[in-house]
């Protein structure tokens, strides 16, 4: 199986290892925006494809009431995220589902914020998942994307569903975000998209 499609979802042993490797590499991007940014308190916060749960656990420990939930398609990620967040899920603080974009388990307007960091290239219709995504968020509530920024003529451009921020912004747009507000940070190759309902 190729990286790309164990990015997608991660099997076997060679899933449990990239679900490590992202714990530890990718996170810390993550902490730095969520410290200048941190969410209220008790809210209630969705990660998409949560991947090996770190986000959830750093989020826990800023102990502001928040309740947590993880969702991802692979059972390697399920697992090892509840391994990495064992104890808040005993104390009731974090849940992790496993379950599709395209068909969340929470019921309309439930959330507070959605996060999604470097997933959104695996989902199979974006705008649809956009639209699932603005259906579980209250109103005033937020949706995070975290995203590689793609250099045209590379192979993550040929990759990436969504090429540039125009696009990002059309879409949540056309899923029903009232505004959308991206920042690129060319010289790192990111881009942080925030929409609100």
């Amino acid at each position: 199986m190729g990286l790309e499609k164990q990015g997608a979802k991660p099997k076997g042993l060679t899933g449990t290892i990239i679900g490590k490797m992202m714990n530890r590499l990718h996170t810390g991007r993550y902490v730095k925006y969520f410290l200048k940014n941190i969410p209220s308190e008790n809210s209630s916060i969705l990660d998409i494809g949560c991947g090996g749960g770190k986000f959830l656990h750093f989020l826990n420990s800023l102990n502001n009431g928040y309740k947590l939930y993880g969702l991802d398609h692979s059972e390697k990620m399920i697992a090892l995220a509840g391994k990495v967040n064992q104890r808040e899920i005993e104390k009731g603080l974090v849940e992790i589902k496993q379950g599709s974009v395209m068909e969340l388990p929470f019921a309309n307007n439930s959330l507070d914020m959605v996060t999604a960091f470097e997933t959104v290239q695996f989902w199979p219709d974006s705008l649809k998942s956009f639209i699932e995504v603005k259906r579980v968020v209250k109103p005033g509530g937020k949706f995070i994307i975290f995203n590689y920024y793609p250099k045209e003529g590379t192979k993550w451009w040929n990759f990436a569903k969504i090429k540039d921020d125009k696009q990002y912004k059309k879409l949540l747009e056309e899923s029903g975000f009232s505004s959308t507000h991206c920042n690129l940070q060319n010289e790192k190759g990111w881009i942080i998209i925030e929409s609100v309902k």
